[in-house]
C-alpha cells in the first residue's frame, strides 16, 4: 500500500470525496499536512541559515479554494475568445482541477522569493532560491514535482515554485535517478511485480 506522502494525485488519480488531511499552521496563514508542514518549517530555517529567504505563497488550499481558481482561469480564457472546453483543458494544464491537486491533500507549496509580487514568475528558476531549493529540498523530503521536460509525463506545465512532501528517503532516490513522482510510483510498482 502507498503511504499518504507517496500517495499520486493527479486528473487519473483524484483524492477520495471523503478526504480530510490532517493540517497544522506553518506561517503566514498557510497550512500544510503536519509532517510536510514540520519539514518545510526545518528547510526554511536550513535555508535561512545559508543566507537564503524562501517565501511560501500557496500551500493547502480547499476543494471550493480550488474551484474558485480554476473558474477563474476559464473564465479569462473564454473571455479570450475560447470555448469552454477549450478554455477548460488550457486551464487543467496549469491549475489541477478540484480533488486532483497536491495543494488539497496539503502535501505541496508553492515557494517563491521574499520580492513576490502575487505573480507566478516562471524566472523564479533563474534566483538563488532556486538553486538553493534545487540542491537542498530532497534532504528534507521536497521534491520539485512538475520538472522541465517532464510535461508528458506529469501532464503539468513546468512549475520551477512546486515542491511536493514525500520523505527524504524517496526525495533523494528521486533527485538522484532524475524521476517524477509518477515514475518512482512506476518503478516501485514494477519492483513489486
Amino acid at each position: 500500500m502507498i503511504k499518504m506522502k507517496l500517495m499520486l494525485i493527479n486528473k487519473d488519480h483524484p483524492l477520495p470525496e471523503n478526504y480530510k488531511p490532517c493540517l497544522t499552521d506553518l506561517m503566514e496563514g498557510y497550512r500544510l499536512e503536519r509532517k510536510t508542514a514540520c519539514a518545510m518549517k526545518e528547510m526554511i530555517c536550513a535555508a535561512l541559515k545559508d543566507g537564503i529567504h524562501l517565501r511560501i505563497f500557496s500551500a493547502y488550499r480547499s476543494i471550493s479554494y480550488q474551484q474558485g481558481l480554476f473558474n477563474e482561469d476559464i473564465q479569462r480564457y473564454m473571455k479570450q475568445g475560447m470555448s469552454y472546453e477549450d478554455a477548460f483543458n488550457k486551464t487543467a494544464q496549469s491549475i489541477a482541477v478540484p480533488g486532483q491537486s497536491e495543494h488539497n491533500a496539503g502535501l505541496a507549496a508553492d515557494i517563491s522569493t521574499m520580492d513576490w509580487k502575487g505573480e507566478i514568475n516562471p524566472e523564479f528558476e533563474n534566483t538563488e532560491e532556486f538553486r538553493w531549493l534545487d540542491k537542498n529540498a530532497a534532504k528534507f523530503g521536497f521534491i520539485l514535482r512538475y520538472p522541465k521536460g517532464k510535461e508528458h509525463i506529469t501532464s503539468i506545465t513546468y512549475e520551477p515554485w512546486h515542491y511536493r512532501y514525500v520523505g527524504r528517503v524517496h526525495a533523494e532516490r528521486m533527485k538522484r535517478m532524475g524521476l517524477t513522482l509518477e515514475e518512482y510510483l512506476d518503478l516501485q510498482c514494477a519492483k513489486c511485480d
